[in-house]
């Protein structure tokens, strides 16, 4: 039993220097907004946006902290009424006349019916934000604030002046939460403590690191920052809204999430089922909804939090003396990390000894989480249950479905013909597809459902007239999940519509693939030159990527970079593996300047002589080393993104790093020999970078 003991609190050892090198100084509550209020310009106008659904408790304390902010540039206040029954706007107008001018620096809104496919907060912030635009077009900052907050005199100032020093797309507080209560003491200052432990403020605040977070209490955004990612509708179904609006800002420019000590929340947590329901709301959706990482995180708790102390309680009463002391030491070292945020609420050292039962609360939380969703009621909060990653409320009246009114194509009946588009095409993608959390692999089936749709009008039988004719047909389908006027009446369309919306993707790379099948679709192939084939490639392969990368959960910054290597290493790859075929129906994907320049000025006729050309040979082993230099930079890059997210994208670069390799080994002399990648090698890849 010793042994055993000591082993495993040697285990929680290591995974506490795991956790503090990977997350180092999380622990330090440093991070902090400065004090000065200079500015190196003029004074940009700001807009606070305060979303606001039955908060007539506390939005007037917040509405009359807010117009009592001191700044010398133009400030006013949106409150957006997101059909509250308690007397909300009321209570925002009482906070108003509070202040000297107060009530014509505020507007009350009175929202709008909560639409499919949004968030009834970021819908109401949604709203808050184009009619803050509308009052004051030129406003720098958007202020968003929630209803619950009370700024501290001179906020205001000191988060634009910071913002306007340092060229910040976003600032960020958290805010003093109430600790007042039992259950407040013993959970809030452990939340504050995760919270910096999953989002390190240190990594948020550097520019060079990947990582983003925020606290959607209070968050200063720079205006063009804001429409340059798309707006709230980019993020339109996020639970987590505040995080993944920090993670698109940053691709944009630098973030800062600091600790506030006298701004403060004003919601209170009495017992113990509020704060449960706070974090069982989205406990879940932050781990994407799997149960492996739900998994791993309920084994992570227990090996950092509660070995030390169950190991201390049996050590003493069993006199196992090493397994007792290792525990003692290990509970006070995680209590000495601790300290720090319980100086910031004011709490006593001893106080942190109960971190451990803190912990194991917060681990039954996230379990519940996980339940209430498998239940029907993920997301449930204010009246409303938000059942997946869209934001969909059933329990909310909407705009009809229009999946449900076309056709008699209901979401579960799409969602299951997109999977079957895909799983019949036979695709080595079906298997690395599966790794993903249920909303992001719907779709990814919706999306090469698209793809396949398209490339089949390219390669089937007719004429070019005929084939143009039914892409310029899709492009109508794409305008017209775009246009909220119109419904698409393609069953892999009506797939795609809420997709789009999910992940918010671009319609013009939609547009790009469909230009690319639009070059493929001719009678014959021809590719000018090294850029022309690269224009080429963008369109049939990184356009495909870039909405992929979204799907997977990219960070913004990573999109396009990653999306453009790993999309021109596996067309690369497809091109050379393809030389033969794509030349007996007549298409020509390797440059004409490069086979010139190698001595063959004849591509009109891709017979025997073309594919046993030394030229031929040589440009694709050309193009072999581009496609290796490709695959390299698309694994740098990919290596920058958390592992979670770009799986799909890791194991499709395994098997074709291996395609390549392959094409490598049989040499370019004889092109009309095939290469495969054995099943056998696919799956063990998807095993390999699927689970591990």
């Amino acid at each position: 039993m010793m042994t055993a003991g000591v082993l495993v609190c040697l285990l929680s050892l290591s995974a506490w220097a795991g956790v503090l090198l990977d997350r180092r100084g999380f622990w330090k509550t440093d991070q902090r907004l400065e004090s000065s209020t200079a500015l190196p310009g003029e004074p940009p106008a700001v807009v606070a946006v305060v979303p606001a659904r039955n908060e007539a408790r506390t939005i007037g304390h917040t509405v009359e902290a807010l117009l009592k902010q001191v700044y010398t540039g133009r400030f006013s206040v949106v409150v957006v009424d997101d059909n509250s029954t308690d007397g909300t706007a009321e209570a925002a107008l009482k906070g108003a006349q509070r202040v000297p001018g107060g009530q014509e620096r505020l507007e009350i809104l009175k929202g709008d019916p909560l639409p499919e496919g949004w968030s009834g907060k970021l819908w109401a912030v949604n709203q808050g934000v184009n009619e803050a635009l509308r009052i004051e077009p030129s406003a720098g900052y958007i202020l968003l604030t929630d209803a619950d907050i009370e700024l501290a005199d001179g906020t205001l100032a000191r988060l634009v002046s910071q913002c306007e020093r340092k060229n910040l797309v976003l600032a960020s507080l958290m805010v003093r939460l109430r600790c007042r209560s039992f259950w407040e003491r013993l959970l809030i200052p452990a939340f504050i403590f995760f919270f910096q432990k999953l989002y390190p403020f240190p990594q948020i605040n550097n520019p060079a690191h990947r990582r983003a977070g925020a606290a959607g209490g209070c968050m200063m955004v720079r205006t063009p920052a804001l429409r340059a990612i798309g707006g709230i509708e980019s993020i339109h179904g996020a639970l987590i809204d505040d995080c993944t609006l920090a993670a698109r800002l940053k691709g944009k420019g630098p973030i800062f999430l600091g600790l506030a000590t006298r701004s403060r929340s004003l919601r209170p947590y009495d017992s113990l089922g509020e704060i449960w329901s706070m974090v069982a709301r989205t406990a879940y959706v932050q781990l994407e909804r799997s149960p492996l990482m739900l998994l791993a995180t309920v084994v992570g708790m227990v090996l950092l939090y509660l070995v030390f102390p169950v190991a201390t309680i049996v050590g003493l009463v069993t006199g196992t003396w090493p397994v007792a002391l290792l525990g003692a030491l290990g509970w006070t070292l995680m209590t000495l990390l601790y300290a720090p945020t319980l100086r910031l609420y004011r709490r006593p050292f001893r106080s942190g000894f109960l971190l451990p039962v803190a912990a194991f609360l917060y681990t039954l939380m996230t379990i519940d989480s996980a339940r209430r969703h498998y239940m029907g009621r993920g997301g449930e909060w204010k009246g409303r249950v938000y059942s997946d990653e869209t934001g969909t409320t059933p329990n909310q009246a909407g705009p009809a479905d229009p999946a449900a009114t076309s056709g008699g194509w209901t979401t579960e009946k799409l969602a299951a013909h997109v999977e079957e588009l895909t799983r019949a095409s036979g695709t080595s993608f079906y298997g690395a597809m599966r790794v993903l959390p249920k909303p992001r692999r719907q779709g990814m089936y919706a999306l090469y459902a698209f793809c396949r749709v398209i490339d089949d009008i390219a390669d089937d039988p007719g004429s070019r007239e005929e084939k143009e004719q039914k892409l310029a047909a899709w492009r109508d389908q794409i305008d017209a999940i775009y246009d909220p006027a119109r419904a698409p009446t393609d069953p892999v369309a009506l797939a795609l519509s809420p997709v789009r919306l999910r992940f918010g993707l671009p319609k013009q790379d939609f547009l790009a693939v469909i230009e690319g099948m639009e070059m493929d679709a001719g009678p014959s192939v021809r590719i000018a030159d090294m850029p022309s084939l690269e224009y080429y490639c963008d369109r049939v392969a990184c356009a495909v990527g870039r909405l992929s990368n979204r799907i997977f959960g990219v960070d913004e910054a990573l999109v396009d970079p990653i999306a453009k290597h790993t999309g021109l290493a596996l067309q690369f790859v497809n091109i050379l593996r393809d030389v033969a075929e794509d030349a007996r129906i007549n298409r020509l994907y390797l440059p004409a300047s490069r086979l010139r320049a190698h001595g063959l000025t004849d591509t009109d006729t891709l017979g025997p002589e073309f594919l046993s050309h030394p030229a031929t040979r040589k440009v694709c082993q050309e193009l072999a080393s581009r496609a290796a230099a490709e695959v390299a930079e698309a694994q740098r890059l990919q290596k920058k993104a958390p592992k979670g997210t770009i799986r799909p994208a890791v194991i499709m670069l395994t098997v074709y790093r291996r395609y390549l390799a392959a094409l490598n080994a049989r040499g370019f002399e004889d092109l009309e020999k095939p290469v495969h990648v054995s099943k056998l090698f696919k799956l063990y890849a998807a095993l390999r970078h699927g689970l591990f």
